[in-house]
């Protein structure tokens, strides 16, 4: 599905829960593993999201969000003079279940789907661009730590091309308004 199309979804999605709805930001640390660590040498990258959260249900929520996450030039192992950075434009959903109902303070499991509009870059002796479109999924785990803040640890999920993946580990905090 073409990102156009999904943030127009997501748009569409904002009046379903617009008296509960809380808007909010998050920024998160990546952590590269497999194919992304070989690319960049381990380079940590970093992240930020405006969001929406909608209650669907005691203990649920929906987190339409839209954002971006960089990791920075680093050596590409195996390719001498080469250096890679990766970066990403993300339309994602999450979706949040406080086992305890209470989603103002808690633990909660998260999980997200949705579409990512990924770059790779190398400069040096091996120069190259990639982009594609692809799909995307996380899940984690969540604490909410008062009414606004909140920290979360999820594992990513996202084909690239045929023979280049991206998973890492995302740790990132939220805030809501």
């Amino acid at each position: 599905m073409p990102l156009r199309r999904l943030s127009f979804l997501l748009l569409a999605a904002l009046p379903l829960g617009a008296q509960d709805a809380a808007l909010g930001l998050k920024v998160q640390a990546l952590i590269p593993m497999s194919d992304l660590r070989d690319l960049t040498n381990g380079q940590l990258g970093v992240g930020g999201y405006l969001f929406v959260e909608i209650p669907v249900g005691e203990g649920l929520l929906f987190r339409p969000t839209v954002g971006a996450q960089h990791i920075p030039k680093g050596n590409t192992l195996g390719l001498a003079g080469t250096q890679t950075s990766v970066s990403s434009v993300d339309f994602m959903v999450d979706a949040l279940w406080f086992p305890n109902d209470d989603t103002k303070r808690g633990p909660y499991l998260v999980g997200s789907l949705g579409g990512q509009q990924w770059r790779v870059s190398a400069t040096g002796t091996s120069p190259s661009a990639t982009s594609a479109t692809r799909l995307g999924l996380a899940g984690g785990v969540g604490y909410q730590v008062s009414a606004h803040l909140g920290v979360e640890a999820k594992g990513f999920w996202s084909p690239i091309e045929k023979n280049l993946t991206a998973t890492g580990l995302l740790l990132g905090a939220t805030w809501r308004f």
